[in-house]
């Protein structure tokens, strides 16, 4: 589990990094923060924030418009920073 949580925050920190390339990184960190947040709710699914992270996320995707630099923006700083919250702040 530990080991788990460990890949979950490395792979968190990547997606952080990959915002560099603005839009293409933005894809990009969208995958790998919801394979961490997957890794993540495999080694502690009894945390309740990765539910909702994952109700946000669904939602996200059922109200976008295609246009990543619209007002979703603001839930993708959110989802974002939700998830690097909820990662880093775990204690084993």
């Amino acid at each position: 589990m530990k080991t788990v949580l460990h890949i979950s925050k490395v792979i968190n920190i990547i997606a952080l990094l990959c915002l560099i390339w603005l839009g293409y990184g933005l894809m990009l960190t969208g995958i790998l923060q919801i394979l961490a947040a997957v890794l993540f709710f495999i080694a502690f699914p009894k945390e309740k924030l990765i539910y909702i992270y994952f109700t946000v996320v669904a939602i996200f995707f059922l109200v976008w418009e295609g246009n990543p630099f619209g007002w979703q923006f603001l839930v993708i700083l959110g989802l974002m920073i939700l998830l690097t919250y909820t990662i880093h702040t775990k204690k084993i």
